[in-house]
């Protein structure tokens, strides 16, 4: 069931595949006017044109959230569109995985400048318009790897811990303008970023053991979590940080 999201504008980072799509057409769905970002501009074309299809409202835009000009030019193609600004997700990412030994300086920027620089750009240039909105959400795509422990991924886990680090510090800066900020951490997802590992079998079968709930995420399960935080049902709620991960870290515990 969709959440009651008509007339509200929003961006959405990393819209052309797997969970930022799932957000973009859960939100569309709602009755959000969307526009889709993605840096790959086949992908995310696909996906407005879907979302029109469905019979919502959405804008295509190709941008690169590692680049300070396509931040700006992406938040002022939307603004114009719109005519403001209401929500903001920041899911666009990228994976990463090597001992910490190993790591190139190449590879450290790469993660950075999109997971956390890149989130901390749009954050910035967005904030103008969400203050002005009466109803500004920024909700932020982080991870479990952001909480806990785990080899062969510390550039990756350091910008995760560094979004949850920011959803809560942005939180209290912007509550006084009713601008609320919360992330969701979600744990294995089947999408592109991790189908690679999931190619192993004997790694697939242990990650699910792993999964207390013995199945691993859909884009679908973040997508209606982060529909909630973008709806007025969650207007009181600020600088939460939701693991979506099937129990996953409490088996940790």
């Amino acid at each position: 069931m969709s959440v009651d999201l008509k007339g509200v504008r929003a961006l959405v980072t990393g819209a052309g595949s797997g969970i930022g799509k799932a957000i973009a057409r859960r939100l569309a769905a709602g009755g959000c006017r969307v526009a889709a970002t993605d840096v790959q501009e086949d992908r995310v074309s696909e996906v407005a044109r879907t979302i029109r299809d469905e019979g919502g409202d959405a804008l295509a835009i190709r941008a690169d959230v590692a680049k300070q000009e396509d931040v700006d030019r992406m938040t002022a193609q939307t603004v114009s569109a719109f005519g403001g600004l209401d929500v903001v997700i920041n899911n666009a990412g990228v994976g990463s995985a090597a001992f910490i030994e190993s790591v190139q300086d190449s590879e450290i920027e790469r993660v950075f400048g999109v997971n956390l620089v890149g989130v901390i750009r749009v954050t910035r240039a967005a904030t103008p318009h969400l203050k002005n909105s009466g109803r500004g959400r920024i909700v932020n795509i982080a991870s479990v790897e952001g909480i806990r422990g785990s080899g062969l991924l510390p550039v990756y886990s350091a910008t995760k811990a560094g979004v949850i680090g920011m959803t809560r510090a942005n939180a209290v800066e912007l509550a006084r303008f009713g601008v609320t900020v919360n992330a969701v951490c979600p744990g294995p997802i089947q999408t592109e970023m991790l189908s690679p590992l999931l190619a192993n079998e004997r790694y697939h079968e242990k990650l699910i053991k792993g999964v207390p709930m013995r199945r691993l995420g859909v884009p679908e399960d973040v997508a209606g979590a982060v529909a909630f935080f973008a709806s007025e049902e969650s207007s009181f709620i600020t600088g939460n940080v939701l693991v979506i991960d099937g129990g996953m870290t409490v088996k940790a515990l």
